[in-house]
């Protein structure tokens, strides 16, 4: 048996040359930091956030990005779809101070200077405030960040000067000209940044105050901002060279139409069931033939097939999958929000819809905090500072952004649950248009509007507005309008056409409750009665009913066989009591 003991050959003895040798581990408190022969190693040179992404691999991440959004159709939907759902047709401000006069007032001039022209608003004339917000969100997750330099007109206006991530630090030239500045931002002794250096213009450095900095925030204390495709290129890479291969294989495969195989390989000894092609066909001429049509002249053995593509495989779809689930991973989507996986449930749906959901709100407060805000409260600031917007007071920043109604699944279900809470006082209607991305009094100014005008034409007519636009009004603003009555005749005067329909309305209701009640779909509680009570418009229960409810919680439905289901049909006389004279 051969010995364990260690021993030197190497000078003489050593301490420890003559200790048995250790035992490998086969467990640790945290396998991950074992080194392990069976996969690569993973090389991570820091842990500081700000060297941990370098200018090298950032602009590098960059270029590939760019690449694929140009090039990879998946690339350029993932960025175009987000930013889309996410932004809409623009997120809105709605100012909240105390002064509604001055509300209004800043709303449309906010509007009609940064929101319609594009030279009012950006310096370089290309993109007003509601697109600028789309043109971020896809800077961003191209390149990483996306930076915004606040500048003012010979006016005292404000307008903002968009910068590419590619003309702040960088690789080369000016991007970390001393230790407090890592590619293009330098810092002071807490991570905040103190200016930033453009190196398209010979390493000029703004103050952080005058930049806007549009970005992912990763982890903190990282300078810059990452692409989102950054663990993704690979397999974006992957995804377009593998279809470019399977588009040549079938370009290649449909210029051959048919192909000559022999069985002559089996006199060399490869077998009988073995085949081989050639492109020897003989002589083909169509002079010979009256028609045109191409005969072969083969030899003996020789048989013409048709030429079977079989690329690509069966595994294609299959491996084409999760290559896209992982890009939908690493953009931060399941892969069904991309229509990667699709046949989901209804359930299932609803749940990746809510996912998605949350995705696209966290970009749309991202966008909020990082540009709206900020540029709105500078705007705001200068315009009263010119004079062209009077102080309204302490609360002068007050607002709040309108973003593009939820996504959704079912519309219909959704409205009519949005409906139920409006209904029981759940839901206030300017919540409700908010979560639409309306703007509540503009909604109720056109309602009002509407009836108003509407009335006013159908009185010019003679006409009765609740005759012309029954569906609109009978229940919705001309309903709730008071009758118009003089003192004198409001005890004898007859009930107006429009309280009858409400009256047969609810008489209508009533008979439907009363049928579910007899067929037992219905259990008589005291919860049915207050509801009903509520629907109907009457009175609330009162002390008697209130105690005769609580000695009887439920009364048993009236089912159909029953006699009383059908009040019309004679009653069945009661049995006789034996023991009644």
């Amino acid at each position: 048996m051969p010995s364990k003991i260690k021993k030197s050959s190497w000078g003489g003895t050593r301490p420890g040359a003559g200790r048995p040798r250790k035992p490998d581990a086969k467990a640790a408190a945290f396998e991950a930091a074992q080194p392990s022969l069976n996969r690569g190693l993973i090389w991570v040179p820091t842990t500081d956030p700000k060297r941990e992404l370098t200018a090298h691999t950032r602009m590098e991440i960059l270029r590939l990005s760019r690449w694929l959004y140009n090039n990879a159709a998946q690339a350029t939907y993932i960025v175009e779809h987000l930013a889309q759902r996410a932004i809409g047709t623009g997120i809105v401000v709605q100012p909240k101070t105390s002064n509604l006069a001055w509300n209004k007032k800043v709303d449309q001039y906010f509007e009609d200077r940064n929101c319609a022209e594009a030279w009012a608003f950006d310096a370089g004339a290309q993109v007003n405030f509601y697109t600028a917000q789309s043109l971020i969100l896809r800077q961003v997750a191209i390149d990483g960040d996306f930076f915004a330099q606040f500048l003012k007109t010979k006016e005292g206006a404000a307008r903002v000067r968009f910068i590419g991530g590619e003309s702040i630090g960088g690789s080369a030239g000016y991007g970390n000209p001393d230790d407090m500045t890592h590619d293009g931002v330098s810092m002071d002794r807490f991570g905040a940044p103190v200016s930033y250096t453009i190196n398209t213009e010979n390493g000029t450095r703004i103050p952080a105050e005058d930049i806007l900095h549009f970005r992912h925030i990763r982890r903190h204390a990282q300078p810059r901002g990452v692409s989102w495709f950054h663990s993704a290129v690979s397999n974006l890479r992957d995804i377009s060279e593998i279809n470019g291969f399977v588009k040549g294989a079938y370009k290649a495969g449909a210029q051959i139409g048919y192909m000559v195989t022999s069985t002559e390989v089996a006199k060399i000894g490869l077998g009988a069931g073995l085949k081989s092609t050639t492109n020897e066909v003989g002589d083909l001429q169509t002079s010979d033939l009256p028609n045109g049509i191409l005969l072969p002249r083969l030899k003996p053995g020789e048989k013409l097939e048709a030429f079977k593509n079989d690329i690509p495989g069966q595994t294609y779809e299959a491996v084409m999958r999760a290559l896209r689930s992982d890009v939908a991973f690493a953009v931060g989507l399941p892969p069904e929000a991309m229509m990667v996986n699709v046949g989901l449930a209804g359930t299932e749906q609803r749940a990746v819809l809510e996912v998605t959901q949350n995705f696209l709100e966290r970009l749309q407060q991202q966008v909020i905090d990082q540009f709206c805000r900020p540029f709105y409260k500078y705007w705001l600031w200068h315009e009263m500072q010119a004079g062209r917007l009077e102080y309204p007071g302490d609360d002068w920043w007050r607002h709040e952004w309108l973003a593009p109604k939820k996504i959704t699944v079912d519309s219909g279900r959704d409205a009519r649950a949005f409906s139920e809470q409006l209904d029981k006082g759940h839901l206030s209607p300017t919540r409700f248009y908010n979560m639409q991305g309306l703007r509540a009094e503009e909604e109720e100014a056109d309602v009002i509007e509407t009836y108003l005008r509407r009335k006013q034409k159908c009185e010019a007519l003679g006409l009765d507005v609740a005759q012309v636009f029954p569906n609109s009004l009978r229940s919705g603003l001309a309903a709730q309008q008071p009758a118009e009555s003089s003192d004198d005749d409001a005890d004898s005067a007859e009930p107006s056409e429009g309280s009858a329909e409400l009256d047969m309305q609810a008489k209508e209701k009533l008979d439907a409750v009363g049928a579910a009640v007899r067929a037992g779909v219905i259990t008589p509680s005291a919860e049915v009665e207050k509801s009903i009570r509520s629907m109907l418009a009457l009175p609330e229960m009162g002390e008697a009913v209130i105690s005769e409810w609580q000695d009887n919680p439920t009364r048993s439905p009236i089912t159909l066989t029953n006699s009383l289901a059908a009040p019309d049909a004679p009653a069945q006389p009661a049995p006789e009591d034996p023991q009644q004279p």
